[in-house]
């Protein structure tokens, strides 16, 4: 059987990865939400402005 701190020792690696992801995963959000509002901000205009006959 593992010995308390070997087992301590696991239990804070899993803890920094499961973190290290959740905060890879937070970011990435972020980062695509910024970039959306900042397309749509500033439209193309040839979608903003329809061609006439």
């Amino acid at each position: 059987m593992a010995q308390p701190d070997e087992r301590l020792r696991r239990i804070r690696r899993n803890n920094w990865v499961v973190f290290a992801i959740l905060t890879a995963f937070v970011v990435a959000v972020f980062s695509y939400s910024f970039l959306h509002i900042g397309r749509e901000a500033r439209p193309e205009a040839a979608v903003s402005a329809p061609a006439l006959p």
